[in-house]
C-alpha cells in the first residue's frame, strides 16, 4: 500500500475542492476572425481576438495564439461587439404600475428569465440591456442592467438599480399641467427629506420610510441618473428645467419628433435614446406637403451621444441591426450607425469603459456573424458573453423548426 502516494493525492484533491475557481478555471480563448469591427478603432481583416478570464486580452493581426488557448475558427466570419439595448421594458411581467409614483419598485423583481424576449435578444446578438419600467407611470421605479442569459435574475444581473425612470407623458385622464405639478410635488418632498436627514444626522426614519425615500434620495444626491421620457420635443425643455432645478443627472428617452430639440440637447451635452420609430411623416407648414422626417440625423450632426432602441414589433423595428441599417439609409455613416447599437448605449449606461467595443481590458462580449452586420441576409452565428459561448446558431432548435432544413444556412 502506497501510503505516501495516497496522502499526496488526498492533499491535491482537497486543494482542488477547496479552490475550484482557481484550480479549474477555463483557459484562454482565441478567435481567428475574417473581419473584426472594433467600433472604437479601425477594422481588422484576418485578426485574432484573445480572451482571458472573460476579458479581451489582445486584438490584432498576426497575434501569436497561446498553446493552451481554445481556438474558435471564424476566419470566414465577421466579429463585432455585443449589441446593447439602452432602454427596454420588455422581459418583465408588467411594464407599468397602476400608481403614478412608485420610485421604490425595481425591474429586478419583475424580470422573467424565461421570457422569449431574452432568447430572441441572443439571436440578434444583444448581450446587455437596461430593463426599466415603462413610459406610462410618472415615476416608474428603478431599472437594472442584465445579460439575456441565466436561469435566475441573479444570474442575469450585471448591475442593479442603476437608474430611475420618470415619464412626462400624462396618465389617462390627467392634463399635462397636473402631471408636471404632481411630479414637482414628489421632487419637492424628496428634496425636503434629503435636507432634513442631512441637518439631523441622528434622526432615524422607519424602515418603510427608508425604502420609499431612498431611490429619490439617491437621484437627488447624484448617485443614479433619471431616464426621462419626453413624448414630444416640447417636453425636453421641461425635463431640462426639472433637472436643473432639482440638480439631478438625466438621460433623455425621446419620442419621434425629439430631433426638434437637438440644439438644446447638444448645448447641454445630454445623452439620448431615440424613439423606435426613426422615421415618420408630418406636414411641412411652409410647403404644405407631407415630408418624411428622420430622427437620428440632427443628433449625429450635433455630435450627441445617442442610442437606438427596439419596440417588440413583429417587423424591422424589433431589431437593433435594422435600426442601424435604417440610419445608414437616411444619412448616417456606418460608424455612426454601428456606434448607436454598441458603444453609444454603453456610454449612456455608464459602462463605456467595460462594454461596447472590441478593446483590450473590456468584457469579451462578442458576436460572430456570417456577414456584414447591416446586411439583412446576415445571421448571428455565435454569441459570447464574458468569454463564454452562450448562443450557437447550429444548436438553435427553435430557429431550425421555424425555418426548416433549408433555412438560415
Amino acid at each position: 500500500m502506497n501510503i505516501g502516494g495516497n496522502m499526496i493525492w488526498s492533499a491535491l484533491l482537497g486543494l482542488l475542492l477547496a479552490t475550484p475557481s482557481a484550480a479549474l478555471q477555463d483557459g484562454p480563448v482565441a478567435i481567428k476572425a475574417g473581419r473584426i469591427i472594433t467600433v472604437s478603432g479601425e477594422e481588422i481583416d484576418g485578426g485574432v481576438i484573445l480572451v482571458r478570464e472573460g476579458k479581451i486580452a489582445a486584438v490584432q493581426k498576426g497575434l501569436e495564439i497561446p498553446w493552451d488557448a481554445k481556438v474558435l475558427d471564424a476566419s470566414k466570419r465577421t466579429v463585432i461587439p455585443g449589441l446593447i439595448e439602452a432602454h427596454t421594458f420588455r422581459g418583465v411581467d408588467r411594464a407599468n404600475e397602476r400608481m403614478p409614483s412608485v420610485p421604490f419598485v425595481s425591474s429586478f423583481d419583475s424580470i422573467n428569465p424565461v421570457d422569449p424576449y431574452f432568447e430572441d435578444a441572443l439571436r440578434q446578438g444583444i448581450t446587455t440591456m437596461l430593463v426599466l419600467p415603462g413610459n406610462d407611470t410618472m415615476i416608474g421605479g428603478q431599472g437594472c442592467v442584465v445579460r439575456p442569459t441565466g436561469t435566475t435574475t441573479e444570474a442575469m444581473l450585471v448591475a442593479r438599480d442603476v437608474a430611475l425612470k420618470i415619464s412626462l407623458r400624462p396618465r389617462p385622464g390627467t392634463s399635462r399641467m397636473a402631471h408636471l405639478a404632481a411630479l414637482r410635488r414628489e421632487l419637492d418632498e424628496a428634496a425636503e427629506s434629503v435636507k432634513e436627514r442631512s441637518e439631523k444626522k441622528d434622526a432615524k426614519a422607519s424602515p418603510e420610510q427608508d425604502v420609499k425615500r431612498e431611490p429619490m434620495a439617491r437621484l437627488l444626491k447624484g448617485v443614479i441618473p433619471a431616464f426621462v421620457y419626453c413624448p414630444t420635443a416640447s417636453d425636453v425643455h421641461k425635463a431640462v428645467e426639472l433637472a436643473e432645478t432639482y440638480k439631478f443627472r438625466m438621460k433623455l428617452v425621446l419620442g419621434p419628433d425629439g430631433w426638434k430639440a437637438a440644439d438644446e440637447i447638444a448645448k447641454r451635452k445630454l445623452e439620448v435614446v431615440l424613439a423606435p420609430e426613426l422615421t415618420y411623416w408630418e406636414t411641412d407648414e411652409e410647403k404644405h406637403e407631407e415630408v418624411r422626417r428622420f430622427g437620428a440625423g440632427p443628433f449625429a450632426k450635433a455630435k450627441c451621444c445617442f442610442a437606438f432602441q427596439t419596440d417588440g414589433a413583429s417587423y424591422g423595428t424589433s431589431y437593433l441591426w435594422f435600426q442601424a441599417a435604417t440610419g445608414t439609409k437616411y444619412g448616417l455613416t456606418r460608424a455612426e450607425a454601428l456606434r448607436a447599437i454598441t458603444l453609444g448605449p454603453a456610454e449612456i449606461l455608464g459602462m463605456g469603459a467595460r462594454l461596447g467595443s472590441i478593446q483590450p481590458g473590456k468584457d469579451a462580449n462578442l458576436v460572430i456573424l456570417t456577414g456584414d452586420p447591416l446586411d439583412g441576409q446576415t445571421w448571428v452565428d455565435m454569441v459570447l458573453i464574458e468569454g463564454k459561448t452562450v448562443y450557437e446558431r447550429s444548436k438553435d432548435e427553435r430557429l431550425k423548426r421555424a425555418l426548416g432544413k433549408d433555412g438560415a444556412r
